[in-house]
């Protein structure tokens, strides 16, 4: 294989390499990659616990209990009442930040009914004291800090998009010190069984530990189940309704507000036509991911890089493995089909995200160029002469009435050597087929060197005969061209022992300039052109003869 032929194809390689690792590394294609995870998402059929009950601050609530916040006396008879029924824990999706002032007795009951209960999991947050100025940690007020389990972080991470894909199970000022609401639900003891393993490539940034910081670790994916099927419960029911509060029994309560107005919508990949949930709801979706291990780890980067690598060059080692050579999209649709089908086996089998944008879109440019450069090789081969490269008969006829039709309109002369090779019948016949084929490829490399401007043409335009095109050009710059093709030919000394007119290959040509009016055509300056070749060939061959000049 000829190594004008490799060197282009291996470039192109190591451009497609070079693409999908830089789109990789800096995200170029995150939005592109989260559309196509909530698609691959709806694939996924995660386990729905039935020991998680969202106890709901609804319009039924709020009718009942009042405008909100209620005092906190109302949560501590809720508390007392859960406590009745032994639930396994409970969750606060409400803000304790500030003393209650119009009922501080109210805070001291909210305490103590935390501290009886021994399983309450309040919220901490994040924002800044005033606009423009460093984040502050919103924690519960002291008493109720000391009295809940656990404190855990209620933030909800969303994309540039607006949805929410990921959650943090570890967040903080400083550093990630605060576990996720719903981690904080279970017994410090054991919360490691219920988290994902920890990808190797993943360490804390100590760089990052500034006390105005938000600090963020074991980033995972939800893979969503539709929040209807978790049973939501009014508040004011479990308070009043015996019943409705033991079925609390050996239940993970989650306490929040889910009253239109009150609290602005989660946006999440759709689920069953709805992509819209409360805070604790997406805590929820938290927490049943969690006691189901059923997190969605993103790839890491060294991992994300080697198999975007690898697919696109799926397609350079189908076309060496396989001969004769398909139509270019075949690969790519191989090599696309195993990028989409890698990305969904890796999330249904391991629930991991391998983001397949990056390597598909680079998949997908190479066959474009592929293709283009097919298309291009077959439009050339289309015009060109198989055995010597030139422009074939096809491509001089349509070029010839095209450059002479520009010659009209601007004024400017145009000019034909017609160049034919001296006894090459004899030369044919007595040296072979293939020397005389070599003898044609020889002389036509001496003419295409003189078809040295864009619209300059060498064609093959007979058996032996070639051809060169020389649009505004005059008659004795032409006669130049065409006496230095035949001393140049003469030069290669190519040994034509059965030539009576010279020991050497040698070449005739006839010259045809023209200054074409309103009746002059293509046929015309051909006519003349082919008058002057039989003038040369007449005189003697191995000489050049221009139309209308005086013989010498």
């Amino acid at each position: 294989m000829p190594h004008s032929r490799i060197y282009p194809r291996w470039l192109l390689v190591c451009l497609a390499v070079l693409s999908v690792s830089l789109m990789t590394a800096l995200g170029l294609t995150q939005q592109l990659d989260a559309w196509l995870y909530d698609r691959m998402l709806r694939q996924l059929s995660p386990a729905v616990s039935d020991d998680i009950r969202i106890v709901a601050i609804d319009e039924k609530s709020l009718a009942a209990l009042g405008r909100w916040p209620w005092p906190r006396h109302v949560h501590a008879e809720f508390i007392d009442k859960v406590s009745d029924h032994q639930a396994r824990g409970i969750a606060m999706d409400i803000l304790f930040s500030e003393p209650d002032y119009h009922n501080i007795e109210g805070d001291e009951a909210l305490a103590q009914s935390i501290a009886r209960n021994g399983r309450v999991v309040l919220p901490v947050a994040a924002e800044p004291a005033a606009p423009g100025e460093p984040l502050v940690e919103l924690l519960p007020i002291p008493s109720l800090a000391k009295a809940a389990a656990a404190l855990g972080h209620v933030e909800i991470v969303t994309d540039d998009d607006g949805i929410a894909r990921h959650a943090y199970l570890y967040s903080g000022l400083g550093a990630p010190h605060w576990p996720a609401l719903a981690l904080a639900l279970l017994d410090k003891n054991i919360r490691h069984q219920y988290l994902p393993p920890r990808p190797a490539h993943e360490r804390q940034s100590e760089a990052a530990n500034s006390p105005f910081l938000w600090i963020r670790d074991r980033e995972v994916l939800l893979p969503y189940v539709p929040a209807q099927r978790f049973r939501r419960i009014p508040y004011v029911d479990v308070i009043n309704d015996e019943e409705v509060a033991a079925t609390l029994r050996d239940k993970w309560v989650l306490v929040g507000v889910t009253s239109s107005g009150l609290v602005r919508d989660v946006v999440i990949p759709a689920q069953n036509g709805s992509n819209r949930i409360s805070g604790v709801e997406y805590h929820a979706e938290v927490l049943n991911t969690l006691l189901h291990g059923g997190f969605v780890q993103p790839l890491s980067l060294p991992w994300q890089l080697a198999f975007g690598i690898i697919l696109v060059l799926i397609p350079a080692g189908l076309r060496r493995l396989h001969e004769p050579r398909l139509n270019p999209w075949i690969y790519a649709a191989a090599a696309l089909a195993a990028t989409f089908l890698l990305s969904l086996l890796l999330l249904n089998a391991r629930h991991i995200w391998f983001a397949p944008a990056s390597a598909a879109l680079v998949i997908a440019a190479g066959a474009f160029i592929s293709l283009s450069r097919s298309l291009k090789k077959s439009q050339h081969m289309a015009n060109s002469d198989g055995l010597t490269a030139l422009a074939n008969r096809h491509m001089f006829e349509v070029s010839i009435k095209r450059e002479v039709a520009s010659a009209k309109r601007t004024g400017k002369p145009i000019s034909l050597l017609l160049i034919d090779l001296d006894h090459f019948k004899q030369y044919n016949d007595n040296y072979g087929h293939q020397a005389g084929d070599a003898l044609l490829q020889a002389i036509s490399e001496v003419v295409v060197e003189k078809a040295r401007r864009p619209r300059d043409l060498a064609s093959r335009y007979g058996g032996d005969e070639l051809a060169l095109l020389l649009p505004e050009t005059d008659l004795p710059n032409a006669l130049k061209i065409a006496e230095s093709i035949a001393h140049n030919v003469r030069a290669l000394d190519i040994r034509h022992a059965f030539s009576p007119i010279a020991p050497r290959a040698t070449l005739s040509i006839g010259v045809c300039t023209l200054a074409p009016d309103a009746q002059d055509s293509a046929s015309t300056l051909l006519e003349r052109a082919d008058a002057a070749l039989y003038q040369a060939k007449r005189a003697g061959r191995n000489q050049v003869k221009g139309y209308g000049l005086p013989p010498l």
